[in-house]
C-alpha cells in the first residue's frame, strides 16, 4: 500500500477535524475530498476544474 503525499495526508485530516468538530458538515466534506482527490489525478482539464470549484465551496 502506498500512502499519499504528506501535504495530501494533511488536508484530508484537515478535512477530517473540521467534520469531526461539526464546522464542516459530512456531506459537504465528502465533496470537497472528492473534489480535491480528482484535482490532484489531473484526469481531464473539465474534472480539475470540478474539483477546484468543489474546493472552494
Amino acid at each position: 500500500m502506498v500512502l499519499p503525499p504528506p501535504k495530501r495526508l494533511a488536508f484530508y485530516a484537515a478535512l477530517g477535524v473540521l467534520t469531526a468538530l461539526e464546522i464542516v458538515e459530512w456531506p459537504i466534506a465528502v465533496v470537497i475530498g472528492v473534489g480535491h482527490f480528482l484535482a490532484e489525478q489531473h484526469v481531464s482539464r473539465a474534472l480539475q476544474g470540478i474539483g477546484q470549484a468543489a474546493e472552494v465551496v
